[in-house]
């Protein structure tokens, strides 16, 4: 689950539950009172004298337990294999038709802010999207519509809050500088104790590319392992950046370079170069020069 904003710069996230209430009856039985029959030495009659009880059965009512049901809202298709797909894409399919944009932008702070507007500006066509059954992938599960198509990422759905990316139906997904920049800005952020989110942790939003043999910026014809990955220190501690300096300077293919001014531990102004490449979650990080 996403969590409150560390700065007012950030964004939050807001979660609801539904209780479900089970009823008891019982009924009670009731006690009874019985009498004793008296006798008199030469009596010629007898006179007996009783009360007769009765007793009614405890009963109870059975209990059953129900799954709770689905939040109310515009319908999520079920993804065959992985149910907490559509699970976690509910919350923000209800939360853009019920409160738009501006609340989306608020919870969805892994997306770059500037590309929010844009890319949801289509209610319906997302809607008609997320109506189809979903299609688990490699790297992301997706839903696909006449127009549009819906697309959110592993790390998204364990969040139980799923932004998902949106692109034209027949095309790829387009990564772009607002993108690269927004990746850069949340790496420093991290290193600097100013993240954008308090949830936004390595762990669970990776940021750095994996450790498969398969970088290659400089065109050697050898891939490696991406150096960050084999020298995670690379970036010495840092106290500060200027997100105004954060700004995409090159790119070569596949990689792209960002620049970034910041302050080291020892108060040295540096500007450091960021390569970045396509992974599963989007951009990540490889290497830092």
């Amino acid at each position: 689950m996403k969590n409150t904003a560390a700065s007012p710069r950030r964004t939050r996230v807001v979660r609801t539950a539904l209780p479900l209430i089970a009823t008891l009856a019982l009924v009670g039985a009731c006690d009874s009172a019985v009498g004793l029959p008296s006798e008199q030495s030469g009596a010629t009659s007898n006179t007996t004298e009783a009360t007769t009880s009765t007793t009614t059965p405890t009963t109870a009512s059975a209990t059953t337990t129900t799954p709770p049901p689905i939040p109310p809202g515009p319908p999520v298709g079920e993804v065959p294999g992985n149910p907490d797909a559509a699970m976690a894409l509910r919350p923000f399919v209800g939360d853009l038709t019920g409160g738009g944009i501006g609340v989306v932008t608020a919870r969805c702070w892994t997306v770059p802010p500037t590309d929010v507007p844009t890319m949801y500006v289509d209610p319906e066509a997302i809607l008609a999207a997320v109506a189809a059954p979903g299609v688990d992938g490699q790297y992301a599960v997706t839903w696909t519509g006449p127009t549009a198509t819906v697309s959110v990422k592993r790390s998204e759905i364990a969040s139980g809050y799923a932004c998902p990316t949106v692109y034209p139906t027949g095309t790829a997904p387009v990564f772009d500088a607002a993108d690269a920049v927004y990746t850069v800005d949340r790496y420093l952020g991290r290193l600097a104790g100013i993240p954008v989110n308090p949830s936004d942790m390595e762990e669970t939003y990776p940021l750095v590319c994996d450790g498969r043999q398969t970088w290659d910026a400089l065109g050697t014809g050898v891939p490696t392992v991406p150096p960050l990955v084999a020298d995670p220190d690379i970036l010495p501690g840092i106290t500060s950046f200027d997100p105004d300096s954060v700004f995409v300077t090159g790119q070569n293919g596949i990689y792209t370079q960002v620049n970034a001014d910041i302050i080291d531990a020892a108060g040295v102004y540096q500007n450091r170069t960021f390569v970045l490449a396509i992974g599963g979650e989007g951009y990540c990080i490889g290497d830092i020069a």
